[in-house]
């Protein structure tokens, strides 16, 4: 029961905080535009002050009359400007000659010190140190001007001061908080002035208050700003404060300081009454709840709370078992199931997208070290096969050799297809189109026994990559056919499909796709083995008869063009796979085939190769030295940036592994390119080409070649990159 006192207590208490937050921001808004109005008044005065100053020192009297006519037009003007007050002339030697006797400031206004050279500097008033109240004057701005004759000559300083007649009536203004106090300091806590008058401490240095406005500009802004702190003698006060114009290198504060209860006296009465009333109605409702309310939801409330500990405790599983007939705790109830059931479906998914993750990223690993090999199997091959006479015995094996190195450059395509890493092409293709062209495929794979249903009822564009997507609706179709040993029906849909809203994570969001159905009639699966089908590597096929890589590829395929993948299948019912794509607008992908040029000797040219693994370093620099290039070999891209550094002679063709320590095959290109513009770059990976640089990817003279590649294909793609047209010979096959 106390418990549901609780929510009443927490809202009252954050009503009373959000009540005095609000006061505590009227008041802030309320002293800030008090003291804005007030710093902006004093703008004006001094406005007011420098016109003054600036029209008496154009009085012949006053630049070098004599004392009596300087003191007589001093008096004369000084009748209408009744805020100017202290008027002095200082002459040119240093002495005060007319009016006085001390001018505002000091009598350093003429000579070597700051301030003269600053009055000396500049045309108009300058600014000095703020006056301090007296018992004759009020707080006054000081401020100088140079006094110069009909010839320009210096003839000596005028200084006056400004009365701040504001400050008198700020602090008599009505809307001025009570027991409010008003006071001008500098920043080493001098005080000028206060309101209502502080005789104890104007003319004086407040201890500790330089420490306390040093701290107010660490917390907030030395400009303005409203907070609540100890004064200098340890009394919580409330405390605004605006400052004002004062000479370069110094800091004046208006500041207003008073009682925070002041502030918040208005939501302290309101906070009393609200306590009272929670007290008051809290008893009036325990009362009740205790005779009624124990009987009618105690029991499901404690339902509720021991699956909610159980949930807390990592049991996904915890459910309430109350009904959902039982009003709004029922609803709680099953609010709270549902909830949980979410939970644990997510639980599972995140646990089979992290173990998909993880082996995505051995698959990768192990099929960039795999294509290393395979490179340098192949290309070594072709160079055997080059040497060795037509009818050599051993020709037929080492065609073997590479025809099988070749076959199993499927297999590491596959492990980055899952992984992502593999170089594909997006662009806007109809997907009907894919699926007639894997259609013909098919017919000659699936025995007699299995009917074969395609149809394409979509004409819609997909941004997908061709080849990977003929390669995963293979895999599904060889996946169906093994799942049909009698014979059955595969069909192959192609449709379009407009979602309002997403079913399921494995279902589509709103919006416009192509939807791509596999579905046979087999033997389908158990629920185990529908969970790990897209695990590389898992397989229910005997040994040799599969790698378990088809359906980890369509997964990595469907997840890299943003598709979604859905299965059902059931035992004895059969097996549908479904795959959404989504729509896409552009022109679709009809580049040519690459055309693979004859290569022949031309002339000599310096090759600068950049490989860190030595096998596939040693076939390149083999390759290229038999086909007549001379070839600088290194094994990492620091230490070809510093060979291209120290050779006398610049190179004609760069070829560099995109995938190195320390330095990538990128960076290294792009530190060549800088000194040569045109410098023909070949850059070999097997990875994909998301985020490299486009500066290199769009040049003509840079070629991209993926592993594993033969030596008629190296060659080829130097030839490429160089913009040659090879003249017919012998070519190394």
């Amino acid at each position: 029961m106390t418990a549901a006192y609780l929510p009443a207590v927490g809202l009252t208490l954050w009503t009373i905080s959000r009540d005095r937050e609000e006061a505590f921001d009227a008041v802030r808004t309320h002293l800030t535009q008090m003291l804005t109005a007030a710093s902006h008044e004093n703008d004006q005065q001094l406005l007011s002050g420098r016109r003054i100053i600036g029209t008496w020192s154009q009085v012949p009297e006053i630049i070098n009359g004599t004392r009596a006519e300087c003191e007589a037009a001093l008096l004369r003007l000084s009748r209408f400007a009744p805020s100017a007050i202290l008027p002095t002339r200082v002459n040119a030697r240093g002495e005060v000659d007319c009016g006085g006797p001390v001018p505002p400031g000091g009598t350093d206004l003429v000579g070597d010190g700051p301030v003269a050279r600053r009055i000396l500097a500049v045309d108009s008033a300058v600014l000095g140190m703020y006056l301090p109240a007296t018992s004759e004057h009020e707080v006054a701005m000081p401020l100088s001007i140079a006094l110069r004759d009909s010839t320009g000559t210096f003839a000596g300083v005028l200084s006056i001061g400004i009365r701040i007649g504001w400050l008198a009536r700020l602090g008599i203004n009505p809307e001025l908080p009570k027991g409010a106090q008003l006071s001008i300091v500098d920043s080493t806590g001098f005080a000028y002035a206060g309101v209502p008058p502080l005789p104890d401490i104007v003319g004086t240095r407040i201890p500790g208050l330089n420490a306390l406005i040093v701290q107010d500009g660490r917390v907030g802004s030395l400009e303005s700003g409203v907070i609540i702190r100890d004064n200098p003698n340890g009394v919580l006060r409330l405390l605004a404060y605006q400052q004002l114009t004062s000479v370069q290198g110094t800091y004046m504060r208006l500041a207003l300081a008073m009682s925070p209860d002041v502030a918040f006296a208005a939501p302290t009465q309101r906070a009393r009454v609200r306590l009272i009333f929670l007290f008051v109605a809290g008893a009036v409702a325990l009362v009740i709840a205790w005779f009624g309310a124990e009987a009618l939801v105690l029991r499901d409330v404690n339902a509720i709370l021991a699956a909610t500990r159980r949930l807390g405790a990592g049991d996904l599983s915890a459910r309430t078992g109350v009904a959902s007939t039982t009003g709004e705790i029922g609803q709680l109830a099953e609010s709270f199931d549902t909830m949980s059931s979410q939970l644990e479906v997510r639980q599972d998914r995140m646990r089979h997208a992290e173990r998909m993750e993880s082996l995505g990223r051995l698959a990768g690993g192990v099929a960039h070290d795999f294509n290393n090999l395979l490179t340098a199997i192949v290309g070594s091959a072709d160079l055997a096969l080059d040497e060795l006479p037509e009818g050599h015995p051993a020709r037929a094996e080492l065609a073997t050799i590479k025809s099988s190195a070749s076959r199993s450059g499927s297999l590491t395509r596959q492990l980055l297809d899952f992984s992502r890493r593999a170089p594909l092409s997006n662009a806007p293709q109809r997907l009907d189109t894919i699926v007639q062209g894997a259609a013909a495929l098919l017919v000659r794979v699936m025995p007699a026994s299995v009917t074969l249903d395609v149809r394409t009822s979509s004409h819609k564009q997909v941004r997908v990559d061709a080849g990977r997507i003929e390669q995963a609706i293979m895999n599904l179709a060889v996946n169906s056919r093994d799942a049909m040993p009698d014979g059955g029906l595969l069909t192959i849909s192609l449709d379009d499909a407009d979602t309002l809203r997403q079913e399921s994570p494995d279902h589509p969001p709103s919006g416009s796709w192509v939807r791509l159905t596999v579905s046979d009639t087999g033997h389908g699966m158990t629920p185990d083995v529908r969970r790990r089908i897209f695990e590389p590597f898992f397989t229910t096929k005997g040994v040799g008869q599969g790698t378990g890589l088809g359906l980890a590829m369509v997964y990595g395929t469907v997840q890299y063009h943003g598709g979604h993948l859905h299965v059902r299948s059931a035992p004895g019912d059969g097996t549908t796979i479904t795959i959404w794509f989504p729509e896409a607008s552009g022109p679709s992908d009809e580049t040519a085939p690459p055309v693979i040029a004859t290569v022949s000797p031309e002339e000599p040219a310096h090759v600068l190769v950049a490989e860190d693994q030595p096998e596939v370093r040693n076939l390149l620099e083999r390759v290229l030295t038999r086909a007549g290039f001379h070839v600088t070999a290194v094994e990492n891209g620091q230490e070809a940036i510093e060979t291209n550094a120290a050779l006398t002679h610049p190179i004609d063709v760069l070829i560099t592994d995109y995938d190195m320590p320390h330095v990538r095959g990128d960076a290294v290109a792009l530190a060549l390119r800088a000194i040569n513009p045109d410098l023909p770059i070949v850059l070999i990976s097997g990875f994909t080409r998301d985020g490299w640089p486009s500066e290199l990817l769009s040049s003509a003279a840079t070629v991209v070649m993926d592993k594993p590649f033969s030596a008629q294909e190296l060659l080829s793609a130097v030839y490429s990159a160089r913009r040659t047209t090879p003249p017919g010979g012998t070519s190394i096959s």
